[in-house]
């Protein structure tokens, strides 16, 4: 799949980069002066990573410097999410993220140790990665009415994956009130 990443992505991240670096001390190295982390919150393949891969070639191009995409995937983007929000306000790690770390998991999950809210500062709108319903080219249907009435006709018997609890995947399945509950 190729992506074309828009100019404004890329200068928006720019910018905040260059923002949260300018509380340096005169004397100082000029930002940036080491390699950049893009770190993305769910496992390399996936929409978020797809942009991130997209983004850092010409990133790294404009700032003269390497800029890394780092996937660390687990607990609904929760991981990742955490992990930025400790580390050094810098403009050396930066967080391409999702909704489900910084919207939907401190609803749906306990203890999430940071606060979306407070703990991050937004850069830029980076892009639109949509939800696809897939089902296995054997089954004889062509549409989710069919699927549905399937799955009411089997109550209990089909399951589907989501990237876990907390997810968009996660609520559209859960939460559709068409589709059998799952834990």
């Amino acid at each position: 799949m190729l992506v074309k990443t828009p100019q404004w992505a890329v200068r928006s991240l720019l910018a905040i980069a260059l923002a949260t670096s300018s509380s340096m001390a005169v004397g100082q190295q000029v930002y940036p002066n080491k390699p950049i982390r893009l770190v993305v919150d769910f496992a390399p393949g996936g929409g978020t990573d797809i942009v991130a891969r997209a983004i850092a070639p010409k990133m790294g191009e404009m700032l003269g410097q390497s800029v890394i995409v780092e996937n660390k995937s687990g607990a609904a983007g929760t991981i990742a999410a955490d992990q930025i929000a400790k580390a050094n306000p810098d403009g050396y790690t930066l967080l391409v993220g999702y909704s489900n770390s910084n919207a939907i998991a401190p609803f749906v999950l306990t203890n999430v140790p940071y606060n979306p809210a407070t703990d991050f500062t937004p850069i830029t709108y980076l892009g639109y990665v949509p939800n696809v319903l897939v089902v296995k080219a054997s089954l004889p249907m062509n549409s989710v009415a069919q699927l549905i009435s399937l799955a009411k006709a089997n109550p209990g018997q089909m399951t589907y994956g989501s990237s876990g609890i907390g997810s968009t995947q996660h609520l559209a399945g859960h939460c559709s009130q068409r589709l059998p509950a799952f834990s």
